[in-house]
């Protein structure tokens, strides 16, 4: 008899996210994946692209919330020199928290979204992404670095295929015109 892997949930959603087809497929297994894993009410998926400092919502699971597309510039806030720049995890346990980083934190608040986990994801040493997680009050406290660590390492050639796409577009945008983190 063989032992059952304690991987086995993570290796199926690794396998699934090696056969999807496309990316909105990706993106639905990662979304699963994290589910999984951490939990969310919102999750979306930022690109980072270091040398434009700029930031491209790559998937949302409510565009009524958090709307795909556009560019937004980084700037020098705590959010982004934590996970951009220093590429460590950000968690939100409470209303506060969120206030604290989240420009439309009263819409997040109201929605339910008292809590927030935000994982780097990166590429040859450098962060390239973020996967965002928000939900109740506390939802993150307890998470698990490692297994986060992992989650990212196989979401990043999701990234890295969007990031080719995305840096050309993004040495035409007027800075000066976007909102910033």
């Amino acid at each position: 008899m063989t032992k059952a892997s304690a991987f086995r949930p993570l290796a199926g959603h690794a396998r699934d996210l090696a056969l999807a087809a496309d990316r909105r497929a990706q993106w639905s297994v990662i979304s699963d994946l994290l589910q999984a894993c951490f939990g969310h009410k919102l999750f979306t998926a930022l690109l980072y692209l270091q040398d434009h400092r700029l930031m491209k919502r790559l998937h949302t699971s409510d565009e009524s919330i958090s709307p795909l597309g556009g560019f937004k510039a980084t700037g020098n806030g705590p959010w982004s020199r934590l996970v951009l720049e220093e590429g460590r995890l950000y968690v939100a346990s409470n209303e506060d928290d969120v206030r604290t980083v989240f420009s439309e934190a009263p819409m997040l608040i109201e929605r339910g979204l008292q809590s927030a986990f935000n994982i780097p994801v990166r590429h040859a040493g450098r962060v390239i992404g973020s996967l965002n997680m928000l939900a109740a009050r506390h939802a993150y406290d307890d998470i698990d670095q490692d297994l986060a660590a992992v989650v990212a390492g196989l979401c990043a050639p999701v990234f890295i295929e969007a990031m080719q796409d995305a840096a050309s577009a993004a040495a035409n945008v007027d800075r000066s015109v976007l909102d910033s983190v």
